[in-house]
């Protein structure tokens, strides 16, 4: 029988690339830290500067709205180490721990526009064979362009790379754990 790798251990700055070891040096710089879930992208040499060149992309959607979209989209994935670091950024972003825990649970009754987006974005996470036409409505309606449509899409994309990565590298957590439910 073949035996795989230990995929669930780290990489340690001996074994990875310069590039990767300028990464570290950034992020150590910048957080005081290199976050768990970027160190496990280094067991490639090019997954972490393909995916932080993706993640820094421009997009039309507020900081805010894309965090409402990650919470919602990693609450769907049951993604543990996502939803503590998007956690502690939503909060920077000025929302509440009841507005934390109602995105998870994919709603926003404090904001309609908001309430739209996540709704949306859950349904596009659990139903992709299936969205309702009438959430893709209420979201046109709430505003929203076909420029916010793709550029939701490419969150939802982002989180599941990150959430995926996170569940099979089974990456500790590095922030303040969210709350379960």
């Amino acid at each position: 029988m073949f035996k795989y790798p230990d995929i669930k251990s780290l990489p340690d700055e001996t074994g990875i690339s310069k590039k990767n070891k300028d990464f570290i040096a950034y992020f150590n710089k910048r957080l005081g830290r290199t976050p768990n879930l970027l160190l496990a992208m280094m067991h490639s040499d090019n997954a972490l500067s393909n995916y932080y060149s993706f993640y820094r992309r421009k997009t039309s959607l507020s900081k805010r709205e894309v965090e409402a979209i990650t919470l919602t989209v990693s609450q769907c994935n049951h993604a543990m180490y996502c939803l503590s670091a998007h956690t502690m950024i939503a909060k920077l972003n000025g929302f509440s721990d009841e507005e934390i825990l109602e995105l998870r649970s994919g709603v926003a009754p404090f904001d309609s526009r908001l309430d739209a987006l996540v709704k949306l974005a859950g349904c596009l996470t659990l139903h992709v064979d299936s969205i309702d036409d009438r959430l893709i409505e209420g979201f046109f309606e709430k505003g929203y362009t076909k420029e916010h449509f793709m550029d939701m899409l490419q969150v939802i994309g982002d989180t599941f790379i990150t959430n995926i990565t996170g569940k099979v590298f089974q990456v500790p957590i590095d922030y303040p754990p969210a709350k379960e439910f």
